[in-house]
């Protein structure tokens, strides 16, 4: 594992085992995911599991995955750094449609792009969620 990063980070989804962050390394512009062990104390899978994910980096094509680039620690805590092709995760995107069902067109673009992102990925590994860029493709990642 890496020595601690340089990062500054705002969570995008926190879950369980996972927070996922959007980020950049101090004094540079160019912005990076983060998926980062939630708990203090992690159970020894879930730091295998980083590894793991960061070993599928060379199979997966930006068009379609965000690509591991590092491994490093943050805040005292695992992280893997990946590539921020943007978008936002789909259950942002259902959350700010504040009950109001998605415009039809916007849900087909967003239904084609995922199933065809998700083909791709479940050829590399199973992809943890998924985040849609503003325009009609599917990113998933790690």
């Amino acid at each position: 594992m890496a020595e601690e990063s340089e990062l500054v980070l705002e969570p995008l989804r926190e879950g369980a085992a996972f927070t996922l962050y959007r980020g950049a390394e101090r004094g540079k512009q160019t912005p990076v995911l983060a998926l980062a062990v939630t708990a203090e104390q992690p159970s020894p899978r879930s730091p295998r599991r980083l590894e793991h994910e960061f070993s599928l980096a060379s199979e997966l094509d930006a068009t379609w995955a965000a690509r591991p680039l590092a491994l490093a620690r943050h805040q005292g805590r695992a992280i893997l750094i990946l590539e921020d092709p943007g978008g936002e995760p789909l259950d942002r995107l259902i959350e700010l449609q504040d009950g109001h069902p998605i415009d039809l067109v916007r849900l087909l673009g967003i239904a084609i792009a995922l199933a065809a992102a998700l083909s791709q990925a479940h050829r590399c590994g199973r992809p943890g969620f998924a985040a849609l860029s503003r325009r009609p493709r599917a990113v998933p990642a790690p």
